[in-house]
């Protein structure tokens, strides 16, 4: 059964890594298991520098145990579909078929769409488009999105536009699909590596409200490209429900020209319930479709969804904490962040200890994944 929370789960998550915290532990707790003192932005190494190496570990912890503790973004993931029971039988079995995600602790889905004889139809999440003209598509100035009741908005400009960027625009000198792609980056905050080669990037793209720096527009929306039309953005919303619905979208043209962008606005696809399109058993990571379903077998499911449990065990952030301090006792000088004296035992052995007590800690958080026929 699923535990909710535990007295003992790391929960001082204030993610800012470029200060040194991050969603298993901070730099306070490394520096308390070294016994060294804080570690700030002038200390060797700096919090920043450590905040680098927690983000490092995070990932190897969430390989190593196969699952995570943060919310993750899965993206496109194929799945096969296949018939268990005739659609006139689905009412009282509950479903017609289901799919088996690559992860569990599902906690949105972003989009899913499904094979519907001639096109992808979308059930899932409120979400809008923009559809560039493969002719004119350079001569859109502007996107802005904006969250419900007048909230936080964000503008995404073309590369050029005065006191911009290239790392928080989008890039429109190569075509239209190659400017549909840099738009998902950007929304996505990610880096753009389906474009890089041709726009010479180095880093990842990111955007923050025009009101508020801290409110990234990534924590919001969600961009992919429509996978039966290059020059389409299906761009979701991670609100819940039906809420992202409420959002609006708008593009502007270069002044004294028409790009002959089409957009739809945000509309809620979703009918994710017992007796709707779909339902979920998020933990379990399962898909259940009863009224809408594909229409062929292979390769007829894409989903992209939000995955990770909603709590840091203790172990988890005693089993991180420990890498952390084992991966800077591995570059250390020995002079500079521990003395290394007779008395005691000496950096490699140090070293060697957290690994093995971390790794042992982690060997027992994995899951196990039973697919059944």
């Amino acid at each position: 059964m699923p535990i909710a929370s535990s007295p003992s789960d790391y929960t001082a998550i204030d993610v800012d890594y470029s200060t040194g915290k991050g969603f298993y532990t901070d730099k306070g707790a490394v520096s308390d298991l070294l016994q060294v003192p804080a570690f700030s932005s002038s200390t060797y190494p700096s919090q920043a520098q450590v905040g680098s190496i927690i983000k490092t570990i995070e990932g190897l912890v969430d390989e190593k145990v196969k699952r995570s503790f943060r919310p993750i973004i899965w993206k496109n993931e194929f799945h096969n579909f296949e018939f268990i029971r005739h659609p006139m039988q689905s009412y009282y079995g509950g479903y017609v078929g289901f799919i088996q995600l690559d992860t569990l602790k599902v906690k949105k889905i972003i989009s899913l769409k499904v094979w519907q004889g001639n096109q992808y139809q979308e059930l899932a999440s409120a979400s809008a488009s923009i559809t560039l003209d493969s002719s004119n598509y350079n001569d859109l100035r502007s996107i802005t999105l904006q969250l419900p009741n007048s909230g936080s908005s964000w503008i995404l400009y073309y590369t050029g536009e005065t006191s911009t960027s290239a790392n928080n625009t989008f890039n429109n000198s190569f075509g239209s699909k190659t400017t549909a792609q840099e738009i998902c980056h950007l929304i996505n905050e990610e880096y753009p590596a389906n474009t890089a080669q041709f726009t010479n990037a180095t880093t990842s793209k990111f955007k923050n409200s025009e009101a508020d720096s801290s409110i990234a527009i990534s924590d919001f929306f969600y961009a992919s490209v429509d996978p039966d039309d290059g020059n389409k953005v299906n761009i979701s919303s991670l609100l819940a429900g039906e809420d992202g619905s409420n959002c609006t979208i708008a593009i502007a043209d270069k002044a004294g020209e028409t790009s002959d962008t089409t957009t739809t606005p945000f509309t809620d696809m979703q009918d994710m319930k017992r007796l709707g399109s779909f339902w979920t058993i998020g933990d379990e990571g399962r898909i259940f479709f009863l009224r809408d379903y594909p229409y062929h077998t292979q390769n007829s499911i894409i989903v992209t969804y939000v995955a990770g449990d909603g709590r840091v065990p203790s172990l988890i952030h005693k089993a991180t904490t420990m890498l952390v301090a084992a991966e800077l006792l591995r570059h250390d000088d020995q002079t500079i962040l521990i003395a290394e004296t007779g008395g005691n035992i000496s950096t490699k052995e140090k070293y060697d200890i957290l690994v093995k007590e971390a790794n042992a800690l982690i060997k027992g958080k994995g899951d196990m994944v039973f697919l059944l026929d």
